[in-house]
């Protein structure tokens, strides 16, 4: 596995728009967290319902999953190497 002393935020930052299949469902990374985590929205018709800070859902949104880029150790993480984003870097 690859250290994260090869990867800078900026780097991380080129892989906004791309798109990929996780879990066979093709998706597009959409944001990266502070926490170094990647949003990808799934872009198929699957949807789920948004809750208010009330806890009331009120409207249905793209569901998405949050990857973590690196493992405790430093190493990439098992689920950005299955959904083939190592490749990207």
């Amino acid at each position: 596995m690859i250290a994260n002393n090869n990867f800078t935020r900026d780097k991380l930052l080129t892989l906004l728009g791309k798109q990929l299949v996780y879990q066979n469902q093709k998706c597009e990374i959409i944001e990266l967290l502070d926490g170094c985590e990647l949003v990808l929205q799934i872009l198929e018709d699957e949807t789920s319902i948004q809750a208010t800070q009330y806890g009331e859902g009120h409207r249905n949104v793209p569901a998405t999953y949050i990857l973590s880029v690196f493992d405790g150790e430093g190493n990439l993480h098992a689920d950005i190497i299955s959904a083939g984003l190592d490749r990207l870097f």
